[in-house]
């Protein structure tokens, strides 16, 4: 892969990654397409999962930090038999416990029962594109909430949770169900998209933690130094402004172009499943 390629891999996957349409739908249309498997470049995949995951690392930095420190004082906490939950801070580390537990529990059900197929399935993919594109032009459309850290109800939180383990289904955006989630359960816009994006940490990682083993197992650790870079710093940085540009349009009620570009994407993703394209 030359660096050009790698230019372009990285900036598809800093975008697609954070932006409600899809990586994982795309990626399936692209093989489709091209008739190439994840795994030919599975490597390079792992390190653009990083740099999207650095992505959130670095725009939530101050929050990332405090929920850290938080964990480790609330164990403390609990190690002495004095659990304090009470603070914003504190109850926002439980709702990203909570949220998360759902997406662990569907990636280790899809890998205990062999389902992986299901997830290169263009057919599930135009269907999947489908439902984010309906999810997309409800967005706009649910109330504003009123809930922030101080006061979220974890019912919310498992709401989110639930909707982003669904979302290991590719075409279904995880951005996008998780932010359609925090708004459904109350949450106000800025929070629900904060919350969607930290909540993202995890399973990015789990993910590429995942993937990792197959590369060693598989030994693709063949590096081509300067298209490595190229792909990291493209794709870190398409997300960071991936990120900033979907705070904006979520204030600015503006999801619903999400919604004409996945319907698009699903009508191509049947056609091609067909055989049309």
């Amino acid at each position: 892969m030359g660096w050009l390629q790698a230019l372009l891999a990285g900036a598809i996957q800093g975008a697609t990654e954070f932006l409600p349409v899809s990586s994982s739908g795309h990626l399936v249309i692209f093989q489709t397409l091209s008739g190439e498997s994840e795994s030919s470049n599975l490597a390079f995949t792992v390190l653009l999962h990083l740099a999207t995951l650095l992505s959130v690392l670095l725009v939530y930095r101050k929050d990332i930090w405090q929920l850290i420190l938080e964990f480790f004082a609330a164990m403390c906490g609990v190690i002495k038999g004095k659990p304090d939950f009470q603070s914003p801070e504190r109850r926002f580390l439980l709702m990203v416990i909570i949220g998360t537990i759902p997406a662990v529990v569907a990636g280790l059900s899809i890998k205990l029962l062999k389902l992986d197929e299901m997830l290169e399935n263009i057919f599930v993919v135009g269907a999947m594109l489908m439902v984010t594109s309906i999810l997309m032009f409800c967005v706009d459309r649910v109330g504003k909430g009123q809930y922030a850290e101080a006061d979220a109800p974890f019912r919310s939180a498992l709401l989110v949770g639930l909707l982003q383990s669904i979302a290991i289904l590719p075409g279904l955006s995880r951005s996008g169900s998780t932010i359609f989630g925090g708004l459904l359960g109350g949450l106000k816009k800025e929070f629900a998209v904060k919350y969607a994006f930290i909540l993202s940490i995890p399973v990015i990682l789990g993910a590429g933690l995942v993937e990792m083993v197959d590369v060693v197992k598989g030994d693709q650790l063949a590096i081509d130094p300067l298209s490595w870079f190229v792909g990291f710093l493209a794709a870190m940085l398409t997300g960071i402004v991936t990120i900033r540009l979907i705070r904006v349009l979520i204030a600015k009620s503006k999801f619903y172009v999400f919604g004409f570009y996945c319907l698009a994407a699903s009508l191509f993703a049947f056609l091609l499943g067909f055989g049309l394209v």
